[in-house]
């Protein structure tokens, strides 16, 4: 039987994996950002500000507000639109007042706004729609004309400069919302491929067990009901007779229960339902010589199942097919195991020959095997035939 897949309760799909990655790159994007002002504000060098104080206290805002976004984001796996429109309105602001702060004409930020500003349009591109994203980017280069306007007559550059900023600010944002947009539509790919892959291996395994409990249902059939109606037919029983009635009324109550789904299940002791197993086949007009030693207390119930069925498909295989009225089961405990052998002294058969999936060949290999155990059939033509099953837990 083959197990069925499952996928465990916290298994994160790739659009989470995705969002995760996004805001890591944005984290270190921002880091970068603001680090180019640490050398500076490490050895006290802010002679470019007219406003020293201010310069450093806006830097420390910016500093704070990002480490409070991500840190957020981090946490709820995405950058939702409140947080995107705060962080383009601080990128705003600083771009308006900070070069106001400094001597000059601050055409390049200074140093870490533009910088700061444009971290600000790729995370609006990344976690906004289009329309957001650029009236963002709009606000963001009219902020930063509006705050280097009053100082473009200090350098007679400032329209190269303007220009190749514009340019960045611009196409960094799009670039980054190209490559969010491509992360986004292969995690959706992979992750309707990956649902669509274990959806079928639930179809596969349930229709396996559809034809596992097919098999099983037939193995119950084969040992019990076929096999009395076999016997019944060739006239080798007479139907009137006390104990053949009680051994259909068995078979019966078994057909009902495999009607009912309740069909299968022993009484838990497994000496008694050993016992019963050797009752049905001396009504079948088999001699049953056997020998139950040191069994263990206690076996799992699916364990027990096919051992049982063991025994009682190789007690079958004796009455149809080994031309003999004389058998000999022995089951004996081997410390919490099982060892079952069947030997009949009858006309024997070629194993290398059975038709595979019938009968005592298929029983012993799937049932048994499933089950965990070994076992083994020893016989050819002319010879007796030894059935040895051996469980260990």
């Amino acid at each position: 039987m083959h197990p069925p897949q499952w996928v465990p309760s916290n298994a994160v799909g790739t659009q989470v994996r995705t969002e995760r990655l996004l805001i890591r790159a944005l984290v270190c994007l921002r880091a970068t950002q603001l680090a180019v002002l640490l050398p500076v504000l490490a050895v006290g060098e802010l002679e470019g500000f007219l406003a020293a104080g201010h310069a450093s206290v806006a830097y420390l805002i910016a500093v704070t507000w990002s480490a409070v976004l991500y840190a957020v984001a981090l946490r709820r796996d995405t950058v939702t639109q409140p947080w995107v429109l705060g962080d383009v309105a601080l990128a705003a602001c600083w771009l308006v007042t900070v070069p106001r702060m400094c001597d000059g004409a601050c055409t390049s930020g200074p140093d870490w706004v533009v910088p700061f500003a444009m971290g600000s349009g790729v995370l609006a591109a990344v976690f906004s729609s289009a329309g957001v994203a650029f009236h963002g980017l709009l606000v963001l280069g009219g902020s930063y004309l509006v705050g280097i306007w009053p100082r473009l007559d200090r350098a007679p550059d400032a329209l190269s400069s303007i220009a190749v900023t514009c340019f960045l600010v611009l196409g960094f944002a799009v670039l980054a919302r190209l490559i969010a947009t491509w992360l986004r539509a292969s995690a959706r790919t992979t992750d309707t491929a990956t649902a669509e892959a274990i959806e079928a291996r639930a179809r596969e395994a349930a229709a396996q067990a559809r034809i596992d409990e097919r098999f099983r249902q037939y193995d119950g059939l084969h040992q019990t009901v076929l096999s009395t109606l076999t016997t019944i037919a060739r006239g080798g029983l007479d139907h009137r007779a006390a104990e053949v009635r009680e051994l259909c009324a068995r078979d019966a109550d078994f057909l009902r229960g495999l009607v009912t789904g309740t069909a299968g299940g022993g009484s838990g002791d497994f000496a008694a339902d050993l016992a019963g197993v050797v009752r049905d086949k001396q009504t079948l007009g088999l001699r049953v010589n056997s020998r139950f030693h040191d069994l263990p207390a206690e076996l799992p119930p699916r364990v027990a199942a096919a051992l049982l069925g063991a025994a009682r498909e190789a007690l079958n295989n004796v009455v149809r097919h080994a031309g003999t009225d004389e058998a000999w089961l022995s089951v004996v405990g081997e410390g919490d195991g099982v060892r079952i052998t069947v030997v009949d002294r009858g006309v024997g058969f070629d194993p290398t020959t059975a038709t595979v999936g019938c009968g005592l060949v298929r029983e012993l290999r799937d049932a048994v095997t499933d089950a965990g155990g070994t076992a083994a059939v020893s016989s050819s033509p002319g010879e007796s035939t030894v059935v040895e099953v051996l469980w260990k837990p």
